[in-house]
């Protein structure tokens, strides 16, 4: 063996424990390896990507990366979108998997997002966009901020949806996503007309103690919040009037309590004006759980711990009474209609 070869050997023998040993040194790359997960409604979607820089470039498409070629929105492997459940996506129903993401790079006309059922392709070279493949429509805007590193992110979360955003230099992507929470909300007029109007209610049993409000407002550092609860379980008479009524909007039934309309107003940092705070979600015929909103929007729900409202019909139809028990099936709240 020559001198030099002996020297390359050696060289060679002495490097192989730094690229086999795990935990030596890491490997770096240019464009980082990224995994964003977000729960809704018991669906988990998982977006896998690597995140390019700009690195003092400041044209991506057009530039970096032409029009009419595909990218896959990240770099190195291909961008991965897993779902743990099917979705609806920018309309477009999407069975539970995996997919490779690919857009559609236009100058001019709108973008599509492709969802392709190979996910173990590299980002070049890009597949043809495939009318067999899934196609969703992309919202392209520009933004004023300059983002370096490439960020996709989960926003706008709702009870059943959110927006999966895309952003880099000054592009901006955003697509829906929709998912099925289990439950629907909505009541035609017919369905919530039984419900409506107003109630006379009594909520003593769901009351702390006279004794127990009187410690509590006595203890001098009491948070805020807390006396104001305990205030208005002092003041709110436990017997008054609420009304029920149908949003012709969203087509969800609301409960609002005028009495305790500023109390919960303060909780949630809401407009008092805005009656829109309980929502009654329909688990059966006169059977609904409670949930709290903001702005009619549904803050979050889970059965489990959500109160129950069970009602009770004339021969007409019409309910006349109902009971409301917690989440440990204690009674806690009787109605009777009051009229209207």
């Amino acid at each position: 063996m020559s001198k030099t070869l002996r020297i390359l050997a050696v060289t060679i023998a002495a490097l192989l424990p730094l690229v086999a040993a795990p935990g030596v040194d890491a490997q770096i790359v240019a464009s980082e390896l990224s995994t964003l997960t977000q729960t809704i409604a018991g669906t988990e979607l998982e977006l896998v990507y690597s995140r390019p820089s700009l690195r003092g470039r400041d044209q991506i498409f057009g530039g970096i990366h032409p029009y009419g070629e595909q990218w896959t929105g990240g770099a190195n492997s291909a961008t991965e979108l897993r779902l743990s459940k099917d979705v609806v996506i920018s309309g477009v129903t999407v069975p539970a998997g995996a997919y490779s993401v690919w857009f559609e790079v236009q100058e001019g006309n709108a973008w599509r997002m492709m969802l392709h059922e190979d996910t173990a392709m590299f980002h070049a070279p890009h597949p043809p966009i495939d009318e067999e493949q899934i196609l969703v429509d992309v919202s392209r805007e520009h933004g004023d901020d300059l983002i370096e590193t490439l960020t996709w992110a989960f926003e706008d979360l709702q009870w059943n949806g959110a927006t999966l955003a895309m952003a880099w230099g000054h592009e901006r992507l955003r697509v829906d996503v929709q998912v099925d929470p289990g439950f629907q909300i909505a009541l035609t007029e017919e369905e919530a007309e039984p419900y409506v109007g107003e109630w006379r209610i009594d909520d003593s049993r769901d009351r702390p103690s006279a004794e127990t409000i009187e410690q509590a407002l006595g203890t001098e550092d009491l948070d805020p919040i807390a006396r104001s609860y305990y205030e208005a379980m002092r003041d709110v008479p436990h017997e008054r009037v609420i009304r029920i009524f149908r949003d012709p909007e969203t087509g969800w039934l609301f409960r609002t309590d005028p009495d305790f309309a500023p109390l919960w107003a303060s909780f949630m940092g809401q407009d008092e004006s805005d009656p829109r705070f309980e929502i009654l979600i329909p688990r059966g015929d006169g059977f609904f759980r409670v949930a709290m909103g903001v702005g009619g929007q549904l803050m979050g729900f889970d059965p489990q711990f959500a109160y129950v409202m069970e009602f009770r019909f004339d021969d007409d139809g019409r309910a006349v009474s109902f009971e409301s028990r917690n989440p440990d099936e204690e009674l806690a709240v009787t109605g009777e209609r009051a009229g209207g």
